[in-house]
């Protein structure tokens, strides 16, 4: 069985963005280099996107990433091409030197909601999802991808989904919200019903997905409160709403927050689906609360022991507490190459292969038995 990292990343280069419809190309997005004297220090690069700038790392609303040709990236021991996946040889040297066989790709700059106009978005996306499927498809299978769906666009969206799996995506990529929307949004049933129907899993995110959440804060804890925090809230309204058993085959992720939180989560979802309060008769409490559909809705732990639903470990958790919590069968393990954030786990092959306090079978569903069921790789 194949070592699997569920959690790599590409550093989207302007090239990507060179093939945009004529009527979109005179606002593509624009990367720009600042002096290295800004309060941006050596995270000195930033795109242009409808007039704004992304990363946003002055005022509300932070924001944190990587631009390819900035000093930060210029100083890691990753080469150029391997950042951008312009030089697929040197991303799969790269893995090789990490002992992972198989490298799932999610975005950087798109782990932003960085384009408010609908149509705009799509496009960008599109532009995305045609670089990476060119890319991928020169490692000869070592190097695997999520797509970007405009969500807000489901007349668009569907027939992306369509386009996208031909091009070899794996997954549909999201984060926990959807600009002001929630996962739940009925807006979403259409691309959820056919991503069910191409077998591609959704895979919900860290990101700063809701710009509202966002620019409430200014701060380095943004990483937190607004980009890993939503991952939670998505994971409460697929649960709660039952998104998985309403389409049938739908498989639903949750990658880079860690997964400790989530028998947390499930026993918050617990306590409001079966109320434990003896202040009203057991026959006069409703079945289910608010935010819950009845129809649809399995308790979450069943979910995650039927492989149904999947989440991106770290490896620094309780595996004894996680494991008699959900099972061993939802948990999947991750480098997030070559972000170095606080998500990184770069030697995680190594880290996995050396440990003593779990057993052997466990160790290689974590490493690529559960990501081969989830991305049917």
């Amino acid at each position: 069985m194949p070592v699997i990292d569920v959690d790599g990343h590409i550093h989207e280069p302007e090239e990507m963005f060179a093939n945009l419809p004529e009527e979109f190309y005179p606002r593509r997005p624009i990367r720009v280099l600042l002096p290295r004297d800004t309060v941006r220090e050596d995270f000195n690069g930033c795109w242009i996107i409808e007039g704004k700038t992304q990363p946003n790392m002055g005022g509300r609303g932070r924001t944190t990433f990587l631009v390819p040709g900035d000093e930060r990236s210029k100083n890691k021991n990753v080469t150029m091409g391997s950042l951008t996946l312009s030089d697929i040889d040197a991303r799969v040297a790269d893995l090789d030197r990490l002992g992972i066989d198989i490298q799932v790709i999610f975005p950087t700059m798109f782990l932003v909601s960085v384009a408010e106009e609908v149509k705009l978005e799509g496009a960008i996306f599109q532009a995305y999802n045609t670089y990476l499927g060119e890319a991928c498809a020169k490692s000869k299978g070592r190097v695997k991808w999520v797509a970007l769906i405009p969500f807000r666009d489901p007349e668009v969206a569907v027939p992306e989904i369509r386009r996208v799996k031909e091009l070899g995506a794996t997954g549909i990529f999201t984060m926990g919200m959807v600009w002001d929307q929630t996962l739940a949004d009925p807006a979403f049933f259409p691309i959820y019903q056919q991503a069910a129907e191409m077998d591609l899993p959704i895979c919900v995110h860290l990101g700063w997905a809701s710009p509202q959440v966002t620019n409430l804060f200014s701060d380095a804890q943004s990483f937190f409160v607004s980009a890993t925090i939503p991952v939670i809230w998505g994971f409460t309204y697929v649960m709660g709403y039952g998104l998985v058993n309403r389409f049938n085959g739908l498989r639903f992720g949750f990658f880079e927050s860690g997964s400790e939180w989530v028998p947390f989560t499930i026993k918050q979802l617990r306590r409001r689906a079966r109320p434990l309060t003896l202040a009203r008769p057991l026959a006069n409490r409703p079945g289910f609360g608010t935010g819950f559909d009845q129809q649809y809705y399995q308790d979450p732990e069943e979910l995650l022991r039927s492989g149904k639903v999947f989440v991106n470990c770290e490896g620094d958790e309780n595996f004894n507490y996680l494991i008699e919590s959900i099972g061993e069968d939802s948990l999947m393990c991750s480098s997030d190459f070559p972000h170095a954030d606080p998500s990184a786990e770069e030697n995680f092959v190594d880290h996995w292969r050396k440990r003593t306090d779990i057993p052997d079978h466990v160790k290689a569903k974590i490493m690529g038995k559960n990501a081969a069921r989830f991305f049917k790789i």
